[in-house]
């Protein structure tokens, strides 16, 4: 029998990955502060709970699907949180994308309580979401994550096991660094092209068979009529938003200052999406870095 599971931060990401645990059977309770999104679930079948709290009373396994460190610390330990509700047993998966230390304090707390953590955060985008497609990276004890590998597996076509607790974290901080980065500079290579003449569905036609080739352009490419399922075609719908991009890289830096490396390109890429996200394009796509780019453009 599928374990009941508790779900919360059901929105962009958790939204669809919540419907694909109902297809599969699983029984979800969810709580969310955005009532609409709570709503648009429970047509799917979700259970409606009071507060994070109740929400993990009512489940064996607690997943959170949050924007921010900040987000998953209130909804975890805070005076409502999920920790005040699970029962013996209970099993805390954290999916959001936050600082690694964070993931490992939120841990500690767990384990302190007599239960168990693992952390596992996605690559896919909304797109993964709503296909059952995502890459997982997860952090934790093996055994505990072969014992919810079926619920990774019903959200994800990829699932990684990647170390200890924490390790998740990093792991998807470094995708997120390349995927940030390549973002950032296929619109701005891009726009070099179009300044000077060229077509931008023959650029995408070259550089989509070339050594540019990457997830961004085939994605993401912010030039409408391009790519199919680009953002762009419908005014930059979100997708990863730029703000959530921008956290990320500033993770990703943080990590990079913990272990004394370099994050020079880490560092220029965060500049242009928190231009992008001044310009007012924040909750919009992340390749609205596109806006930046071409505010920055001379006449």
């Amino acid at each position: 029998m599928t374990r009941p599971i508790g779900f919360i931060g059901v929105g962009t990401m958790g939204g669809p990955m919540t419907r694909n645990l109902l297809q599969r059977h699983f029984p979800v309770t969810v709580f969310d502060l955005n009532r609409e999104a709570v709503e648009e679930v429970r047509e799917y079948g979700a259970e409606a709970a009071a507060s994070c709290a109740d929400c993990a009373s009512r489940a064996d396994v607690v997943i959170t699907m949050l924007p921010s460190s900040p987000h998953v610390e209130e909804a975890v330990l805070g005076a409502e949180g999920a920790l005040a509700g699970m029962k013996p047993g209970s099993v805390l998966i954290d999916m959001s994308t936050i600082d690694p230390l964070v993931t490992r304090r939120v841990n500690e707390a767990v384990t302190a309580r007599g239960f168990r953590m693992l952390d596992a955060p996605v690559s896919g985008g909304s797109i993964g979401a709503r296909d059952a497609t995502l890459t997982i990276m997860v952090g934790g004890p093996e055994d505990l994550f072969e014992a919810c590998k079926p619920i990774f597996e019903a959200l994800g076509r990829k699932v990684i096991h990647c170390g200890d607790v924490g390790m998740g974290e990093v792991v998807k901080v470094v995708n997120n660094l390349i995927a940030g980065v390549s973002m950032a500079v296929v619109a701005e290579a891009f726009n070099i092209g179009v300044q000077a003449g060229a077509d931008p569905r023959k650029m995408y036609e070259v550089i989509s068979q070339s050594s540019g080739q990457c997830w961004s352009l085939d994605r993401c490419l912010p030039y409408a009529g391009v790519v199919p399922e680009a953002p762009v075609n419908n005014d930059f719908a979100p997708g990863f938003m730029v703000d959530l991009m921008r956290k990320d890289l500033g993770l990703a830096m943080s990590a990079a200052q913990g272990v004394r490396a370099p994050a020079l390109l880490a560092s220029v890429a965060h500049e242009l999406f928190g231009a992008a996200s001044n310009l007012g394009f924040g909750r919009r796509d992340m390749s609205a870095v596109q806006k930046a780019v071409e505010a920055l453009t001379g006449d």
